[in-house]
């Protein structure tokens, strides 16, 4: 994940992370096919919005005045 995104090593955890996520989102031969989420909350996860790994995103920022702009690249 972290070579094919050529992002740094210092994100290791949060790829970690993300893979997780994305785990706990995918059916499961345990479940017979049903996903982890689902068992849980009972209702399929929406993946609609789901960012690619590596992609870029925008980052809420407080910092600055009302005029000025509010999100940073992450």
């Amino acid at each position: 994940l972290l070579h094919a995104s050529r992002l740094p090593k210092f994100l290791w955890g949060e790829a970690i992370m993300h893979v997780t996520w994305l785990k706990n989102r995918t059916g499961t031969q345990a479940l017979n096919g049903m996903m982890p989420y689902e068992a849980l909350f009972k209702k399929k996860p929406n993946l609609d919005n789901l960012p690619e790994w590596g992609s870029h995103v925008k980052v809420h920022s407080p910092n600055g005045s009302k005029l000025d702009m509010h999100t940073i690249e992450g």
